[in-house]
């Protein structure tokens, strides 16, 4: 029999596609939990760290917005998936609403034009986080929002237009 909790977490993959152990630690508030018993379910199955749903594949650059995620816990109110160039859009408990954007090598040049064309090419948000992999694209940015950039893996913060409050870190 499934219980509730393991429902909860096999939906959220089913919706995310993947994520490491510590992500689903942190976003379902069980640090002690390994989750083995989910791959008994025959939904799930597990890749070194990554818990993956069977019916996607791992999407490396949503794992770093699961990243970022798990940094603003405690924040948010609410989460959700978002489509491309939007991997998370998340609302705080100061009822502000983030997009989280990942940027890789292959698509950096096109989320610039994006992000630079807002609100036109974006949802509305009142901040964006851009994470990126190296810091050369902060100074092409120019957008009319608040803005976190950061590199990854490490989430490094580079420019911050976000208050300090407001920080990742």
């Amino acid at each position: 029999m499934i219980i509730i909790e393991d429902i909860k977490i096999i939906n959220f993959l089913q919706d995310f596609g993947s994520a490491k152990e510590r992500q689903l630690q942190c976003l379902f508030n069980k640090y002690n939990d390994n989750f083995k018993r989910l791959l008994s379910y025959n939904m799930i199955s597990k890749k070194g760290e990554i818990f993956i749903h069977n019916t996607k594949k791992i999407d490396d650059n949503m794992l770093i917005a699961l990243d970022i995620l798990c940094e603003y816990k405690g924040r948010f109110v609410k989460f959700y998936r978002g489509n491309f160039p939007v991997y998370i859009t998340f609302l705080t408990k100061e009822n502000l609403l983030y997009h989280i954007i990942v940027a890789d090598d292959g698509n950096k040049k096109g989320i610039i034009k994006l992000v630079n064309s807002y609100p036109l090419s974006l949802p509305k948000a009142d901040r964006l986080i851009l994470a990126f992999p190296t810091r050369e694209e902060v100074d092409e940015i120019q957008c009319e929002i608040p803005f976190l950039y950061c590199t990854y893996p490490n989430l490094e913060v580079i420019n911050d237009e976000i208050t300090e409050d407001e920080e990742i870190y």
